[in-house]
């Protein structure tokens, strides 16, 4: 399925580190007759693609991400908190006022676009007192949380849109004293 993309809170050119971080997660997919293309953008709006089951987590991903999206899809169902992990994200290349690395935008805009995203198709959780898609700086360090069962879509998710995920170790905790 196609799904068109139209500008609202964020321009055309924060699309593409929201549809790598969604191509990742195994939300959306590269067109099947342009190789290793995840956006087409042309004029006022842009066009992903995506398997149809996975639309409503794309077009709710894209619209969390700051996208208006007039396709019809199927819904998105929240699967919930469970068994939460936290893990921390770094920009995975050096950023720069002329960087290939992060077109247009630099690593903290596309860290911000590639976490909403994320969040917003469920495949990470909120985090924070706030509910917030990520924690910290996207452009040097931030955090975010999902379900267990998500870590590898989540690290998947990030490594498309340039960024390194890596889980939070666990708290160790001291065994219980015998009685």
């Amino acid at each position: 399925m196609i799904i068109t993309v139209v500008p609202k809170k964020q321009q055309l050119d924060h699309l593409l580190p929201a549809a790598l971080a969604l191509i990742g997660a195994g939300v959306l997919k590269f067109f099947d007759d342009e190789k290793k293309v995840p956006v087409r953008a042309g004029g006022t709006r842009g066009q992903v693609t995506c398997d149809v089951p996975q639309g409503g987590y794309a077009k709710a991903g894209l619209i969390f991400a700051g996208f208006d999206i007039p396709t019809a899809t199927g819904a998105a169902h929240d699967p919930g908190k469970n068994d939460v992990v936290t893990l921390t994200v770094i920009p995975a290349l050096p950023d720069g006022v002329d960087d290939k690395h992060y077109p247009l935008i630099g690593a903290a805009e596309f860290g911000l676009s590639a976490a909403n995203a994320l969040c917003g198709a469920f495949v990470s959780r909120t985090i924070g007192p706030n509910d917030d898609p990520y924690i910290g700086d996207p452009g040097t360090k931030m955090q975010v949380c999902c379900n267990r069962v998500d870590v590898p879509r989540v690290i998947g998710g990030f490594a498309y849109a340039r960024f390194t995920a890596t889980p939070d170790p666990v708290p160790k905790t001291d065994p219980a004293p015998e009685t």
